[in-house]
């Protein structure tokens, strides 16, 4: 319970840091998009709190209504999530964007690129220091080992196949249309369906894919990152 506390704390800080800050040209984001941030962060927490204490019931239920739609379906939308297909896609797409003259298209898959790459390092740094052991080892929701030695069993916590296909759709979704949303979303019920995952896995995962995809595709200045004397531009 100290680990899930410490989460929604996390996502409360979030929130809560952006409540009463002016808006300016200094700003990431404007005023709504502040306030969407906020409740986006603050509804993550309260699902994810749940969804952590509930997992175990979840998974039950999952298992016992289990049919062949569910297999079809989620056998496809589980490849949503897949980082050969998606960076493959994304690749695409800015070529094309560049060579089609189409900057629209071009600067969002860029922002896509850079969302993936954010989102890379925080779930691999996520699990391997949480080490949560996946639902099919019937060790339980509640099994932690962190630091595994590249065990794949023992890297659940956060689902990365639910943020890599959210960090890589939600500019998309941002600028053409929220009802690319969807595919993302069955990417993230696919992990949970094919047992890969606790509902609050991707809960988290689709949080951070989202949270860096949306923070690319509307950030409003330039970020800039030393390193030993060398500066990046995000």
């Amino acid at each position: 319970m100290r680990f899930v506390g410490f989460l929604s704390l996390a996502f409360m800080l979030l929130s809560s840091s952006m409540r009463g800050q002016e808006q300016d040209s200094s700003s990431l984001f404007n005023r709504e998009e502040k306030r969407f941030v906020q409740s986006a962060s603050l509804t993550a927490a309260f699902v994810f709190t749940g969804a952590f204490m509930g997992d175990g019931v979840l998974r039950t239920w999952n298992l016992e209504n289990q049919g062949s739609f569910g297999d079809t379906f989620f056998r496809y939308s589980n490849r949503l999530g897949d980082k050969k297909l998606v960076l493959s896609l994304n690749a695409a797409l800015m070529a094309t964007g560049y060579l089609a003259d189409r900057p629209g298209l071009f600067n969002t898959s860029w922002n896509a690129a850079k969302s993936i790459v954010s989102m890379a390092l925080i779930t691999e740094g996520l699990k391997r220091g949480l080490g949560r052991a996946r639902p099919y080892t019937e060790k339980g929701p509640r099994h932690f080992n962190p630091f595994p030695p590249n065990r794949h069993a023992f890297k659940s916590l956060p689902s990365g196949h639910a943020s890599l296909a959210f960090a890589f759709f939600t500019p998309f979704a941002e600028k053409y249309s929220r009802w690319i949303y969807l595919l993302p979303a069955s990417t993230a019920f696919a992990r949970v369906y094919k047992d890969k995952h606790w509902v609050s896995d991707v809960v988290l995962g689709s949080t951070i894919g989202f949270l860096t995809g949306y923070f690319f595709q509307h950030k409003n200045q330039h970020l800039e990152v030393g390193l030993n004397g060398v500066t990046i531009y995000f």
